[in-house]
């Protein structure tokens, strides 16, 4: 279930809504959500986020990960995996990610900007819960953010939903 995000805009003009670059595509199964985010940064490796994707329970939550557009796929089938059974909503990647012909059988939204084959083997250290600036938007931990076909849309508040119809 999620809301229309041209609605969205139109019935919260007087919030201070972003909107993510088009350039960012969703390779998951679940083509609209809404939910409160978590941002972590990584360092070309993706073994902080697969951690927590596995270990943390996600409450549907959206994960929003920066890897500055690094060529590695960073979620792949067995991170869609982990993130499906720790309820956690959707991803979303300043990188790309691989195995799509499965991801897309996951019911979490999957947003990247391609897709890589190649996986990065390092095991780097990354931030949880900072700031993060990529495609035009500004993310900090507990922003919202909403998606569906037409695009992704964050506020720092919640936005008014209650004239709005859920869509399925």
């Amino acid at each position: 279930m999620y809301f229309s995000t041209a609605d969205l805009c139109d019935e919260n003009k007087d919030k201070k809504i972003q909107v993510l670059s088009s350039e960012f595509k969703n390779y998951g199964g679940l083509e609209g959500f809404f939910g409160q985010i978590i941002t972590i940064k990584l360092n070309k490796s993706n073994w902080d986020l697969l951690s927590m994707l596995r270990d943390e329970k996600g409450e549907d939550k959206i994960v929003v990960v920066d890897v500055n557009r690094e060529f590695y796929g960073i979620v792949g089938d067995k991170l869609s995996l982990f993130a499906q059974n720790n309820k956690y909503k959707a991803i979303i990647i300043n990188g790309y990610v691989r195995d799509i012909k499965e991801t897309k059988k996951f019911p979490i939204g999957l947003i990247a900007i391609g897709t890589c084959p190649l996986r990065n083997f390092d095991k780097t250290i990354g931030e949880k819960g900072i700031e993060l600036k990529f495609g035009g938007v500004t993310f900090n931990n507990g922003d919202y953010v909403y998606a569906d076909e037409d695009g992704i849309i964050l506020c720092s508040e919640k936005l008014d939903t209650s004239k709005l119809k859920m869509r399925y």
